[in-house]
């Protein structure tokens, strides 16, 4: 009766269940898998066999957690930075960007010539219009008190003569040849028309050397370090009457900055007075990327090259460029119009009149993103160059005989400034992998082979187990299932 029921008993179990059920136990006998063998141990009783179970499980979850910990650290922080060389060459990077703008706003004798050709609003005279030119600060400083009637005045002054305030700008502003008396680029005195050129910047229009922006003749010239192989430049007011409409002093900043960034309050500005003699020392910090986190994505590396984050307004993605690309969205949105400096051909937006001054200023806090619903996403740069920059001045001396050419014909409220690399070397540091998959898959081993001894062999231990052995008992299971048929 005994022999019947379990006749009965393996002819109604799936052949397929048995030959699973034999494969598990087969397999917990002999994996190399740490405290499988003692879960199915038939020489202990059921208690030691649930509390082998029992760790074993909890060993894998160990190690789940801990892989999944790898994992999630090499995906949130996949680089690192590292020095490659405190003694790079000098020569291999390109001179930053310089740009000089006068603080002085207008040439006074180009703006009467300018006004005479113009039609005059009544009751008005070129007298009365040349005080109120500083209106146009309203479109650079946000601390210019404006004067409605003086915007006004000037606003009429632009619809009776049917210009833009674009053209009426740029004919008030100092060409190159008017603030620039001799230039020398690397010990030799070049024409300054082949160095720099006029350049939009956000204090207006300045005259710049080797920045990428439309209308330049960038060549991307490359730095030597000394003081010699450096730019120097004589700056000058060519008008006599260049402080009538000052600033707030006397001079001109010198901007440095990327040769993509567009020159702003975000550069390295400093001042070089007239009557000085400013020596700008320059030390630059250069990030780039190794070939390995350029292919990561964005997402991954948690940062873009220069083509991966187009902008609107800019042509190269530089981090600076996207905080000023922000500030223009915000003036477009609020004002409906952008400043004069940021236009070009590219964009259809309507160019600020003095009339829109007042949203500007009134409305500055909002355009420059200082509040949270006006800000913009501006990931970081994965590769730049930063500017550590020392600056030393002295007394211009015009009655110290030289030899030196570049100091003939100098006057005393002239003012001198050389710009070079300090150093014949420099610092580049370079992105890196944290990890790649070797370190992840290396570090995933380190976890399973921890907790439970599980290592690439037992990996071929389960796949075996799952097809050969498997078929093998399976097999097994029919053969005996048509005996007992027969």
């Amino acid at each position: 009766m005994a022999q019947l029921k379990g006749k009965h008993k393996k002819q109604s179990s799936s052949p397929l269940l048995a030959a699973i059920k034999r494969t598990w136990l087969a397999f917990c006998a002999s994996s190399s898998i740490h405290g499988l063998k003692y879960t199915q141990d038939r020489d202990t009783n059921k208690v030691v066999r649930f509390i082998w179970m029992l760790i074993t499980l909890i060993m894998f979850i160990c190690a789940i957690l801990m892989v999944y910990t790898f994992y999630m650290s090499y995906r949130s922080n996949p680089t690192r930075m590292n020095i490659e060389k405190d003694h790079a060459p000098v020569d291999s990077i390109i001179f930053p960007a310089v740009t000089i703008c006068p603080e002085t706003l207008y040439n006074i004798e180009q703006a009467k010539s300018y006004l005479a050709t113009l039609k005059l609003p009544p009751g008005s005279n070129i007298s009365q219009i040349i005080p109120i030119l500083t209106a146009s600060f309203g479109f650079i400083n946000d601390d210019y008190a404006y004067s409605i009637p003086e915007i006004e005045l000037m606003q009429q002054l632009i619809d009776i003569n049917n210009l833009s305030t674009l053209t009426f700008m740029k004919n008030l502003q100092w060409n190159c040849e008017d603030i620039l008396f001799r230039c020398r680029f690397k010990w030799r005195i070049v024409d300054c028309k082949q160095l720099l050129g006029i350049s939009r910047t956000f204090f207006g229009y300045c005259c710049s050397f080797n920045l990428n922006q439309p209308g330049l003749n960038y060549t991307g010239k490359y730095a030597l370090s000394g003081l010699f192989d450096g730019l120097s430049l004589i700056l000058y007011y060519n008008d006599t009457n260049y402080g009538e409409l000052g600033a707030y002093s006397d001079g001109f900043k010198v901007l440095l900055s990327e040769n993509d960034a567009f020159p702003s309050a975000h550069a390295v500005i400093k001042f070089t007075p007239l009557k000085q003699e400013t020596f700008v020392g320059i030390r630059p910090t250069e990030t780039y990327c190794s070939k390995e986190v350029k292919a990561l994505s964005v997402e991954e590396r948690q940062c873009v090259l220069s083509h991966e984050f187009p902008l609107k307004h800019f042509e190269k993605y530089v981090g600076v460029n996207c905080e000023l690309e922000c500030r223009l969205q915000n003036m477009l949105k609020i004002c409906g119009c952008l400043t004069y400096f940021f236009y070009t051909n590219d964009t259809q937006e309507r160019i600020c009149s003095f009339k829109d001054i007042p949203c500007l200023l009134d409305n500055f806090a909002t355009i420059i993103g200082r509040y949270r619903n006006s800000q913009c996403y501006c990931p970081n740069s994965c590769e730049l160059i930063d500017f550590n920059v020392e600056l030393t001045n002295a007394d211009l001396q015009i009655d110290i005989p030289t030899v030196d050419q570049f100091y003939n014909g100098m006057q005393e409220n002239y003012s001198v400034v050389h710009i070079f690399i300090n150093n014949q070397i420099y610092r580049r540091i370079r992105r890196d992998l944290l990890s790649n998959m070797v370190t992840l898959v290396s570090n995933l081993g380190s976890a399973f082979s921890l907790f439970v001894g599980i290592s690439m062999i037992s990996i071929v231990e389960v796949i075996y187990y799952l097809t050969v052995v498997l078929r093998k008992y399976y097999l097994q299971e029919l053969k005996a299932r048509e005996k007992l048929r027969r």
